[in-house]
């Protein structure tokens, strides 16, 4: 049985109206639209939107085939049509404890709970809005930011009221939000969604950490990086497939990526492109597996050549956004496009999260007291900084963002001050780094 804002699944059906019992349209229309839109939370997150059908969902609902379309055009409506309501049931919930009365951190503190207590009570609808939102397309993506931002706003709204935290910049604030976000999503995917509660404090106690600097974070000024990726060995069949699969999936998205697209473009056979994957989504993947080593190999050497720590944690991410902002194609897909493949996807994406900040882990020397889901909580943020810009398709300007992800990554441990200090520094001379190198 799967707990939905509309009713539990197992009792979908039963709730089917009686034939013969003259009732009102709207109350027919009512019982049925909350049957489908409990039925897609359902079964979507059982399944995945992908595999997820019209068919599963009248199944799981016992509203007709002929009735579903009277409410929805197809799936995709009916998803986004769930995503709405999900959301604006948890929104207006944790406006309503925002709105309380007490001092900005009291309300902030109360919003937060709220927040956690809604995924808690209803994780599939909230896997559904986290998780499954990127496998079904910008409509669906685009009610999910929404929702973002009104969480942003308020925290924003908060921290103008503290004298630590006011003016700390909108980049920094969004960046808190996806660390949030990311530990949630996690959580959900693998089935920890009760957890969160006993995450929440250390969460909270993280997110106030990140107070304004004396000095502002500096927007330095740096040369667009030039792609550096050089055309693939000709005898290297792998390699021409990563290409052409990384060229169309930041063209057309993933989802609409096909086999025929990615053999036209390498110049590959069928036959061939079978010799080495037998999917979309095994290419895709041993393609982002081969970047993200790429990636880490520009960032590790970088950070244990650092005279101490704060400086390595800025030398590989300066590494890190030196090597995206040379491979755009092989970025776009690694940032936006993985979240599309689903939880095998989301789950690469973890594991990378999880890598990259282990470089984080001597700051807990530094800070004793900072709960362990903080390093979780500032790769969310990093990577939730790169994918709004690498979603905009400016990837070549990622090195401009680079002071403030050393900011996210260093002010929980160091504080503010000394954080936008490193952050701030010149850097030296680039070396440039490139996945055909």
């Amino acid at each position: 049985m799967t707990k939905t804002p509309w009713g539990d699944s197992e009792e979908l059906r039963a709730r089917k109206l009686t034939p013969g019992h003259r009732l009102p349209a709207a109350e027919v229309a009512r019982s049925q639209r909350e049957r489908l839109l409990a039925a897609v939370v359902a079964t979507v997150a059982e399944q995945g939107y992908e595999r997820t059908s019209v068919a599963d969902i009248v199944e799981a609902s016992g509203v007709s085939r002929t009735a579903f379309y009277r409410h929805f055009s197809n799936k995709e409506e009916c998803f986004v049509a769930a995503v709405d309501g999900t959301l604006e049931i948890a929104m207006a919930a944790i406006g309503e404890a925002y709105r309380t009365e007490g001092g900005w951190d009291a309300r902030l503190v109360r919003a937060f709970e709220t927040y956690v207590n809604e995924i808690m009570a209803q994780p599939a609808a909230a896997q559904i809005c986290l998780i499954d939102t990127f496998a079904a397309g910008p409509a669906a993506i685009e009610r999910v930011n929404r929702g973002g931002a009104q969480f942003e706003r308020m925290l924003r709204q908060s921290f103008a009221q503290s004298p630590l935290h006011a003016g700390l910049p909108p980049l920094v604030v969004r960046g808190i939000v996806g660390g949030v976000r990311n530990v949630v999503a996690t959580r959900l995917r693998v089935g920890q969604a009760d957890t969160l509660g006993e995450l929440a404090p250390g969460l909270g106690a993280w997110t106030l950490t990140y107070r304004a600097p004396s000095t502002p974070i500096r927007r330095p000024r740096v040369q667009p990086a030039a792609p550096g990726a050089a055309r693939p060995d000709a005898n290297d069949q792998m390699a021409r497939i990563f290409a052409a699969l990384d060229s169309v999936v930041r063209e057309k998205g993933y989802l609409a990526t096909t086999l025929d697209d990615v053999a036209d473009r390498s110049a590959i056979s069928f036959s061939t492109y079978y010799n080495y994957f037998s999917t979309k989504e095994e290419a895709f993947l041993a393609a982002y597996d081969q970047g993200i080593a790429q990636a880490y190999a520009a960032s590790a050497p970088p950070f244990q050549r650092a005279p101490d720590w704060p400086h390595g944690v800025r030398a590989a991410l300066e590494g890190l956004l030196t090597y995206l902002a040379r491979e755009p194609d092989w970025a776009y897909s690694a940032v936006v496009e993985v979240l599309a493949v689903g939880a095998p996807g989301i789950a690469r994406r973890d594991a990378a999260i999880e890598k990259f900040t282990r470089m984080l882990e001597p700051g807990f020397e530094e800070a004793p007291d900072l709960a362990p889901v903080a390093r979780e909580a500032i790769g969310g943020a990093i990577f939730e900084t790169l994918y709004n810009r690498i979603r905009e398709r400016d990837s070549r300007k990622l090195l401009d963002l680079l002071p403030t992800v050393t900011f996210l990554a260093l002010a929980p441990f160091i504080g503010a001050d000394a954080a936008v200090a490193v952050a701030n520094e010149r850097a030296p001379r680039r070396v440039a780094h490139s996945r055909a190198s």
